[in-house]
């Protein structure tokens, strides 16, 4: 794991506040029937997941594990049990969250070998029991080290895209502008409008 990014997971738990975050919406629309909203919402997440990772063949998955969260078994995220351990730490950045250590774990694969479906489908249905859904409850964050990208799709609500890498962040910013979480739109637009 890079020194920066080890850095973000010391001393945050989240890279909302971070000047460069950009915060998307994805379940959208006044539907009353919610799954209906999350089916949108992934969708969006998805095609985020293909934009960062557009041209990356490898991705670094970045599992939050507290001490009384069920330890993630990270061979169910892919289609084989091939990965390496980038790095692995602990952390106070969750204590807000969390009640003792939070460690953080950070493995490397091949993006064809992980089941992006699956795991998106997961976190998207964090909150929302559904027969036959995997629920994720841990946080799991992607990395795109070529392109120093992070995306961490948090619930079915929304996802936040970070980098210093401000070409990139300023690509997905004009290509999904209208996505953009009102609540945020202001801040995020007055920044990235400076952006050359």
């Amino acid at each position: 794991m890079n020194k920066e990014l080890r850095n973000i997971y010391l001393t945050h738990h989240h890279t909302y506040k971070l000047k460069e975050n950009i915060r998307f919406e994805l379940a959208y629309g006044n539907e009353k029937k919610y799954y209906s909203k999350i089916e949108k919402g992934k969708i969006r997440a998805n095609i985020l997941f293909e934009e960062v990772f557009k041209d990356s063949k490898i991705v670094q998955m970045i599992f939050i594990i507290s001490q009384y969260s069920s330890k993630n078994k990270v061979d169910k995220f892919l289609y084989r049990n091939n990965f390496k351990v980038v790095d692995s730490f602990v952390t106070k950045s969750w204590d807000r969250y969390y009640d003792g250590e939070t460690n953080i774990l950070v493995i490397e694969t091949e993006k064809s070998n992980l089941r992006v479906p699956k795991i998106i489908d997961g976190i998207c249905y964090e909150d929302f029991y559904r027969n036959g859904k995997l629920r994720i409850k841990s946080p799991i964050i992607f990395y795109n080290k070529q392109d120093n990208l992070i995306l961490n799709i948090y619930d079915d609500r929304g996802c936040d895209i970070w980098s210093d890498n401000l070409k990139r962040q300023k690509e997905i910013y004009n290509k999904y502008n209208s996505w953009i979480l009102d609540y945020d739109r202001e801040i995020i637009t007055k920044f990235y409008e400076s952006v050359i």
